[in-house]
């Protein structure tokens, strides 16, 4: 069956005002190379600092949550990070992720909420969600942080509306939060909590910032999945039409060169790659 999720939407279309550095090519490798071959291409180390400080990060937040005492622990953030074998790290993660904790650990932001799901980070990629629109099928993987019944207020509110599901996506770094992954987990969680009425959000654990909550009508959620039917079909229609004739990848995976190359774990095998 075809698959669909946000990641796969992202490689398709890039978001607001990353146009220059989109390649589809990246999908191209990314989908063709067999497993072994990709998990043994090296990943520029600025990548790798921003991987592992978004995953050890989402882990102390699991980790504080699972021994809530340690939000009021004096070391209660040297003991997560023992945990989490953090002093094992670069010093450029170490560093980030320290910070991280404790501003946590003074500002958690989940303190109190009734929470449904919290993942570590590092579980596997949940079943997918069988998704029908008109004739078409495909199976929609979503994984999401963090689930509460509430919303979480909103800054200078006191009201907290307990007749709501809030999906919250954690974040890192500088990037700007991609309206589409909430969109993805709005139209996930309407078959997984039929009955809810359901809220997304992003909020960044190293700037200390959320988004505005996020919701979607129902026309909207059909439209979501319309679109990423679209993505699923025409991406398995490229990689069946890949296996029959493999001189076609160039076309079917266009190459977008530029100092972005760089940063692209495959540029040691693309034939397009600029200053590498």
């Amino acid at each position: 069956m075809d698959f669909a999720s946000y990641h796969l939407w992202s490689q398709f279309e890039p978001a607001l005002g990353w146009e220059d550095t989109h390649c589809q090519m990246q999908r191209g490798w990314r989908s063709t190379l067999d497993t072994k071959q990709f998990e043994s291409i090296s990943t520029p180390l600025a990548a790798t600092i921003w991987q592992k400080v978004g995953k050890l990060a989402q882990q102390g937040v699991y980790e504080f949550h699972q021994d809530p005492l340690l939000l009021k622990h004096p070391r209660g953030c040297e003991r997560v990070a023992d945990r989490l074998y953090l002093y094992y790290e670069l010093a450029a993660i170490r560093d980030r992720v320290m910070q991280i904790l404790r501003q946590y650990q003074a500002q958690p932001y989940l303190l109190g909420q009734e929470m449904l799901l919290l993942n570590r980070g590092d579980e596997p990629l949940p079943p997918p969600i069988e998704i029908r629109v008109g004739d078409d099928t495909f199976q929609l993987f979503a994984a999401f942080d963090c689930v509460v019944r509430a919303v979480l207020p909103s800054p200078g509110s006191v009201t907290i509306d307990r007749d709501k599901i809030h999906i919250i996506d954690f974040k890192t770094g500088l990037a700007d939060f991609d309206r589409r992954q909430a969109d993805v987990y709005l139209l996930a969680g309407s078959y997984l909590y039929p009955d809810c009425e359901l809220v997304a959000s992003f909020y960044n654990l190293e700037t200390m910032t959320s988004s505005e909550p996020i919701t979607a009508t129902p026309d909207r959620l059909t439209q979501i999945a319309q679109k990423l039917a679209q993505i699923a079909k025409l991406h398995q229609q490229q990689l069946r039409e890949y296996q029959l004739d493999p001189d076609c990848f160039d076309r079917l995976f266009p190459a977008h060169p530029g100092t972005h190359c760089r940063a692209c774990r495959f540029n040691y095998r693309c034939a397009y790659a600029v200053g590498c």
